[in-house]
């Protein structure tokens, strides 16, 4: 009697599994078509505008630019630039200063520098004598990317060593 129970109770819970409904999910469907109808108007090549994809107001980073904006003269001629143009003061000598100062700039098309600024400075003075130097600095020759003069961003340290 027991087994009969048991039995019947395993072939009552074996049925009911085999009869549940497996949710099938349906594939999706593929969104219907649009139906373009003809246009009135129809843009001829000639008409049509053009895109234009040099950008004036880009500016490129000197990595991965064609032509690198560079002093005239070279990196020499720029050392001694700085060298000769770089006032220390007495400040400056009394400390002993010595280090970089990290400077940052965009040369644009016409050679000109643009957004000067100091990225880390020594302090004593040397923000302001860095900036002097560079607002007074000479036209650089431009960087070049496709056969086009572009804005380019620069970046250097300059190294003070100010003795007493």
């Amino acid at each position: 009697m027991k087994n009969s129970i048991l039995l019947l109770a395993l072939l009552a819970v074996t049925c009911s599994f085999g009869q549940a409904k497996k949710s099938k999910s349906e594939p999706k469907k593929a969104p219907e078509a649009i139906e373009v109808k003809d246009r009135d108007e129809i843009i001829s090549i000639e008409s049509a505008p053009i895109i234009n994809e040099y950008d004036d107001n880009k500016i490129y980073n000197t990595a991965g630019i064609e032509v690198q904006p560079e002093f005239p003269g070279g990196h020499d001629k720029l050392a001694s630039y700085i060298s000769n143009n770089f006032v220390y003061s007495d400040e400056m000598k009394e400390a002993e200063l010595k280090g970089k100062v990290f400077v940052s700039f965009v040369v644009e098309r016409d050679g000109s520098l643009t957004d000067i600024k100091i990225i880390r400075g020594l302090g004593y003075g040397t923000e302001e004598a860095v900036l002097r130097i560079l607002k007074r600095m000479p036209r650089w020759m431009p960087g070049e990317q496709n056969g086009k003069k572009v804005r380019c961003a620069y970046s250097f340290p300059i190294t003070i060593y100010a003795t007493k």
